[in-house]
């Protein structure tokens, strides 16, 4: 299995602490960045291969993790029109490394390690993130849940059935194909700015994505600065907790 993190943003919403590097490595309450988190706790639960998407500041990620991960894959895909596209142009150019199972998640992703263990385990598989507890956000994803499946995944979903979304997703490598095959549609008709999640709605009848519900976990992209002070808060609880 291999793991897609998307670090090709310019994280502008966080103003100046991302002027001059990555979303990613920005430090949380204990000066660990964003990024380290996530491989630390990752690697600790078997996951060694690693392909990072990169916007401005490659260098900078390189420069981090050099001497800290050596003993893990790690593969770095650049996508240098990050100013004029998102994601899913990301996820096109690094579609010739995902020849494999991949977990994919975002580069300013904080969770906590009890949520990567349970979502390690081999039973878990083909899912997306949601949480039935939590109050539907306005402007992030969230996701029309019909039986066991996620039938649509949108910002601008609301009613029965719809819950908070985490893009976090773990899934085999056919089905990954098939989400990589309707992305290069969208690349070639020059859908290059639009949210990957576009294209995943598309084959979403065939897919049969299902879900894993964190609720009780800390799981949330940082955005803001109100983002990172709020999830240091939350991460430093569930660290303390796992550490007594």
């Amino acid at each position: 299995m291999k793991v897609l993190i998307l670090n090709s943003g310019s994280g502008s919403r966080l103003k100046e602490i991302t002027k001059d590097k990555p979303k990613c490595l920005v430090e949380l309450y204990n000066g660990e960045t964003i990024l380290e988190r996530q491989l630390r706790l990752l690697s600790k639960h078997g996951f060694r291969k690693f392909v990072i998407t990169t916007g401005p500041f490659e260098e900078k990620i390189r420069g981090k993790l050099k001497g800290n991960f050596d003993d893990l894959d790690v593969t770095y895909v650049q996508n240098e029109k990050y100013r004029e596209t998102n994601y899913i142009y990301s996820m096109y150019l690094a579609g010739p490394q995902l020849n494999d199972d991949i977990l994919l998640l975002h580069g300013d992703l904080v969770f906590d390690e009890p949520l990567i263990e349970k979502i390690s385990s081999r039973e878990v598989k083909n899912v997306g993130l949601i949480d039935k507890d939590l109050s539907l956000p306005e402007k992030d994803f969230k996701a029309l849940v019909v039986g066991d499946r996620i039938a649509r995944i949108s910002v601008d979903l609301w009613g029965d059935g719809v819950f908070a979304f985490m893009p976090l997703y773990k899934l085999e490598r056919d089905k990954f194909a098939i989400w990589l095959k309707e992305i290069d549609v969208f690349i070639r008709r020059g859908n290059v700015s639009v949210y990957a999640e576009e294209a995943l709605n598309e084959i979403l009848q065939r897919l049969h994505l299902g879900y894993f519900d964190y609720s009780g976990h800390c799981c949330r992209e940082i955005d803001t600065m109100e983002d990172l002070l709020e999830v240091n808060e939350e991460i430093r609880r569930y660290d303390e907790d796992e550490a007594s």
